[in-house]
């Protein structure tokens, strides 16, 4: 007589089967993400510093972009933050200083890029544009524009087209210039321009050197009038050009209180 077949047991499910389903998921959650940076990264470029490695006499070469006559016996370092609404503030202050000395021969004004990346989501990509701008030889312009209009674009995820939107406004070729912040072009540069000021010492913006001393800065156009004229060879100094009404100048804004007092030489 036949035995009845045995009943086949029931499955055991797996107790790995959530794990691997977890897995799947955050599989595919990588890579939306990592499509979706990868697409961010071609439309606006690096948004990050660089890490470089410099040495004092790489430091030393390190560029700015300038305004003014190359043997002006002032020159001034700035090492700004275009997020920075302090130095937003110190742009517009020291726009009659750069009417009336530079134009005058008397200083040579320095722009150094300083991003304060902790705080400032947009900040590299704004110094990168500025560079971009720079290339078609608008910085000045673009820089003013920029801060201008900083409350529209420090926070806002579509700064690379704002950006240049403003760029068209002052008559850069927009397509170039879109170009060049698309890509990562000036990130090394705004990267060694950061290390640069990290090296001086340099914790806040805005931060300003006058030929190689850290100075505080002004809080009225009399007191840059001083600061200028000890700096002049001629015993006594020249006479100032005619003041403008004062402004105050801006605390600055730093992810750190206190910073050492830099030397450098004149760039």
């Amino acid at each position: 007589m036949a035995r009845p077949a045995p009943k086949p047991k029931p499955r055991r499910s797996s107790s790995l089967t959530p794990f691997y389903l977890v897995l799947a998921l955050v599989a595919v959650a990588g890579a939306v993400l990592l499509y979706r940076q990868t697409q961010g990264g071609a439309k606006a470029g690096a948004t990050t510093l660089q890490q470089v490695v410099m040495t004092p006499e790489q430091l030393q070469r390190v560029p700015g972009i300038s305004q003014g006559q190359p043997n002006a016996p002032v020159v001034i370092m700035e090492f700004a933050d275009f997020q920075c609404p302090a130095c937003g503030r110190f742009a517009m202050f020291n726009k009659p200083l750069a009417k009336d000395y530079i134009d005058n021969g008397t200083v040579r004004f320095v722009w150094y890029d300083f991003p304060l990346v902790q705080l400032h989501k947009n900040a590299v990509l704004a110094s990168r544009a500025g560079r971009c701008a720079n290339e078609q030889n608008q910085f000045w312009a673009f820089h003013d524009l920029v801060f201008s209009r900083q409350g529209d674009w420090s926070e806002s995820d579509e700064a690379g087209d704002l950006f240049a939107g403003y760029a068209q406004q002052i008559g850069i070729d927009r397509g170039a210039f879109e170009q060049c912040l698309s890509s990562d072009k000036y990130q090394k540069e705004v990267s060694e321009s950061f290390q640069l000021g990290s090296t001086l010492g340099v914790q806040g913006t805005p931060t300003l050197i006058v030929n190689g001393k850290r100075i505080e800065t002004p809080s009225t156009r009399a007191e840059w009038d001083r600061v200028i004229q000890a700096e002049l060879p001629s015993a006594g100094g020249a006479a100032a050009p005619a003041a403008t009404p004062p402004a105050a100048a801006p605390a600055a804004s730093s992810p750190a209180a206190g910073a050492a007092a830099p030397t450098t030489a004149a760039p």
